[in-house]
């Protein structure tokens, strides 16, 4: 049996006054499956400075798929 990776996810947090309980996330789907954390950090800054906030955590979710053999 061995697992695949079949899909994967971003979700940012940003930290600001201006949201509720001081904070918001934002999820991305179909995040590429060989992006380096370096890249996905750059993304989630380039997001927060459009928005004027502050990125204050990233969770990377993934989907495996297990094969029966």
């Amino acid at each position: 049996m061995n697992f695949t990776l079949a899909d994967q996810s971003i979700q940012y947090t940003f930290k600001a006054e201006k949201y509720a309980k001081g904070q918001m996330q934002r999820s991305l789907q179909n995040v590429k499956l060989d992006a380096s954390p370096e890249s996905l950090v750059k993304v989630g800054q380039a997001i927060s400075k459009l928005q004027g906030d502050e990125l204050a955590a990233l969770t990377l979710v993934q989907k495996h798929n297990l094969t029966l053999a």
